[in-house]
């Protein structure tokens, strides 16, 4: 994608799929797993805390499985062209870092969602003093929280997909 606009619009259009994608999904998923049961509290066998951490790790793991393969596959069928944000960009520097293998690339989106986002997101329940939630605002929380990570994370996983192959990494 040589032309910057066509590359900005390409990846804009990539975070709202995503993003309201996984919206939708993990809200409802949740609802649909929790609606019957108890409030959801730090520990024991109801713990949001348990879940943070999992779908921390899931999903970011998950959306690069599937994102980077079928953003390559566009790319070698000639539908979209390489995108390269510039030197300046610090998400292309980040993408040009992580590695080319599916696999890998997943793992690394995986484990910074496990050491970073959920820890962050467990530390902001801490500070605002939630001790237990309704599971329909957990369902809730979750879609929107799950949507908004996958919105921000696809945005380097279409970058590493469509990096020119000679960019190093």
């Amino acid at each position: 994608m040589n032309n910057m606009n066509t590359a900005r619009d390409h990846l804009r259009h990539e975070i709202l799929v995503g993003g309201v994608s996984n919206t939708i999904f993990n809200g409802l998923i949740a609802w649909l797993l929790l609606k019957s049961g108890p409030a959801l509290a730090w520990g024991g066998e109801h713990s949001f805390a348990v879940d943070v951490f999992a779908t921390g790790l899931l999903l970011p793991f998950i959306v690069a499985l599937i994102v980077i393969p079928l953003q390559r596959g566009k790319l070698n069928k000639g539908k979209l062209q390489a995108i390269d944000l510039g030197t300046a960009s610090r998400i292309q520097s980040l993408a040009n870092r992580l590695p080319a293998s599916t696999f890998k690339s997943a793992l690394v989106f995986g484990l910074f969602g496990l050491c970073v986002i959920a820890p962050l997101t467990l530390l902001g329940f801490y500070l605002v003093g939630v001790v237990e939630i309704a599971p329909l605002n957990y369902s809730i929380f979750k879609g929107i929280w799950a949507g908004l990570m996958a919105a921000v994370l696809v945005v380097p996983m279409v970058l590493i997909a469509l990096r020119d192959p000679g960019t190093s990494h």
